[in-house]
């Protein structure tokens, strides 16, 4: 009985801990490097040390977090690409990205500071998240035989851009999504009109 409770209560802290950074560098507007260590766990009531039983730094914090959207990401792009059209593809991709991210504010202003962020290994981190999702997608439209027109080195072009495009749009989905729900769905359906004609070509 006592051998699970330990297990639970680490994992639960590093929850904790993740979530508060997030909070944090939302509130004030910071990246990771803006946020000390002990700013944290004093949030969390662990203790330093504690912080270090689960991470290494806040670097590695930030690292897991980056790691994790991509995971998320990428099933949840896969769940949705066998949709009967390609429009119907593109739809279905659009919603189940941008709900993710409409559910998730604070990890993704994380996202979006941190690709001009001051740490050389987030930024890689997030190239190489974006890189397996482009990667991916065009691997499974190849697979699919949808988007056909193109090859796989233009297909990768095409949702390379199109990822490129997404990210950029985050920021000012979430600045107009709260004064106006409705102006940042006109931005998502502008975004899908997009998508469609980039992939249309």
């Amino acid at each position: 009985m006592s051998t699970s409770k330990p297990k639970q209560s680490r994992k639960g802290n590093r929850e904790k801990l993740m979530n508060a950074a997030l909070e944090m560098q939302a509130q004030d507007q910071s990246g990771l490097s803006g946020i000390s260590l002990r700013r944290i766990t004093k949030a969390c009531n662990l203790s330093p040390p504690a912080f270090y039983s689960h991470f290494a730094s806040m670097e590695e914090l930030g690292l897991t977090l980056v790691n994790d959207v991509g995971i998320t990401l990428r099933e949840l792009l896969k769940g949705v690409r066998d949709a009967d059209t390609e429009q119907s593809v593109i739809a279905a991709s659009v919603q189940a990205a941008f709900g993710y991210i409409r559910g998730n504010e604070s990890l993704f202003i994380l996202i979006a500071r941190e690709r001009a962020g001051s740490s050389a290994l987030i930024r890689a981190a997030i190239r190489t998240q974006v890189k397996m999702i482009v990667a991916e997608i065009a691997e499974d439209f190849k697979e699919r035989e949808l988007f056909s027109r193109f090859n796989i080195v233009e297909t990768e072009a095409a949702v390379a851009a199109i990822v490129s495009l997404g990210l950029g749009l985050i920021p000012d989905l979430f600045d107009v999504s709260r004064d106006s729900p409705a102006e940042g769905d006109a931005l998502l359906s502008q975004f899908a009109y997009q998508v469609q004609f980039i992939l249309s070509r």
